[in-house]
């Protein structure tokens, strides 16, 4: 497996830059799960590390809404900030009952690469990180979240599920 398809194609300064800071996070999150190991840690300090940060940004999120609770406006709401850049999301599904996005690149595998990590190692650490956005989605009870496949497990895109419970 490879990774040819993480391409970014939208370049500018600004997303540079903010995929530039999300790479070094994505780093910052492989080196120090390789020194917790080391240490004889597993890496349930980094899920529940970043399963905490997922659901401060689900808090926001809710809290900037005028009804959390509204499926509709959680689908029109999620997605439209820089991160619709970054990841050069695109909507391909949005109903009034579901909401699929596909991320057609991800700066985060794309740093693990760069750093020489095995495609299982890459596919762990997505895993890891992606403890953020279930924890985000489940800050929203009126929806369910599915993964349906991500770049790290060598699709071409992540394809990101929400359907209004």
């Amino acid at each position: 497996m490879s990774f040819e398809n993480n391409k970014p194609t939208l370049r500018n300064y600004g997303v540079d830059g903010m995929r530039e800071i999300s790479q070094r996070r994505a780093a910052t999150i492989a080196n120090m799960i390789d020194e917790a190991k080391k240490r004889g840690l597993d890496d349930s300090f980094a899920r529940d590390a970043i399963g905490k940060y997922g659901r401060d940004n689900a808090i926001a999120m809710r809290n900037a809404m005028k009804d959390p609770d509204s499926f509709t406006e959680f689908a029109n709401s999620f997605g439209t900030d820089h991160n619709k850049d970054i990841y050069e999301m695109e909507v391909v599904e949005k109903t009034d009952d579901k909401l699929t996005i596909h991320f057609h690149y991800c700066p985060y595998v794309q740093e693990w690469v760069k750093q020489g990590r095995s495609k299982e190692e890459i596919a762990k650490l997505c895993d890891i990180t992606m403890a953020g956005d279930h924890e985000f989605a489940r800050a929203f009870p009126n929806l369910k979240f599915e993964l349906k496949g991500t770049i790290a497990d060598g699709l071409p895109v992540c394809k990101l599920c929400f359907t209004k419970k």
